[in-house]
């Protein structure tokens, strides 16, 4: 028998504009990448359009909305573009998706499948796309979760049951005192090193010394842990030029 490479979560409408996604749980026994350490993934893609054709058609917003660090806003806004190499780990998986490598089930299996495990709550695409009862139910016996989404400042977003799941992804320090506001912990980019007060350094950077790793870090795990917001300097293409432009702006 062969092993189960990953499972499908969700198939269904996107909840950022109805268009049909795909929720991917895969790398069952861990991410082997240095930084996050062995966390279990979760891809949300487009489930009838390659995702670098979604990229750069804007087909992705159905997956990230209108997050400024998509590459087709980035390009005409210059906020740093998203890290995630689409053309490789997200097309694999997409792929391997297309060629039914994945098993359809449900939320019971999935959530026995991740007991005891560190779940990321969206490695691609914004969590927010799919419903947040359906990321509830499948990690309901996990040992931790890491999420973070920019959907925290459409209408309608539902506090109650994202903070505790998520954290709002920031970008600038008022954009963090919003969030807050709004009853959520925050994971802010900064350009250049600027700790706030109620903000920790995020300890797997490299300004913070690589001192943990996601899976050992219990930090970002939203409203259900009670800790300091986080901040991480970015580190997308380009950031040493958007330092030297704050530095003389």
């Amino acid at each position: 028998m062969n092993k189960i490479l990953g499972y499908i979560a969700y198939e269904g409408p996107s909840v950022i504009d109805g268009a049909p996604i795909v929720v991917i749980v895969n790398k069952l026994d861990g991410s082997k990448n240095a930084k996050t350490g062995a966390i279990v993934q979760s891809f949300i893609i487009r489930s009838h359009v390659n995702p670098v054709r979604a990229l750069q058609t804007g087909a992705d917003a159905s997956v990230c909305g209108q997050c400024e660090h998509r590459p087709k806003l980035a390009r005409r806004t210059g906020a740093s573009p998203c890290y995630v190499q689409v053309a490789k780990s997200v097309l694999s998986v997409y792929n391997a998706y297309k060629r039914g490598r994945y098993v359809r089930a449900d939320a019971a299996t999935i959530a026995a499948a991740l007991q005891g495990k560190i779940v990321r709550i969206g490695t691609y695409g914004d969590p927010c796309a799919a419903p947040a009862t359906m990321w509830t139910q499948i990690t309901r016996y996990a040992a931790g979760r890491r999420g973070y989404t920019h959907q925290w400042d459409r209408p309608n977003f539902d506090v109650d049951a994202w903070a505790p799941l998520v954290m709002a992804s920031a970008d600038t320090i008022d954009q963090a005192a919003k969030a807050n506001l709004l009853g959520m912990r925050v994971f802010r980019v900064s350009i250049g090193v600027d700790v706030q007060a109620g903000e920790a350094p995020c300890p797997a950077s490299a300004e913070a010394g690589r001192k943990s790793t996601c899976a050992k870090c219990t930090l970002c795990a939203g409203t259900s842990i009670k800790a300091r917001d986080i901040v991480i300097a970015d580190h997308a293409a380009g950031h040493a030029r958007r330092v030297i432009m704050l530095a003389t702006a």
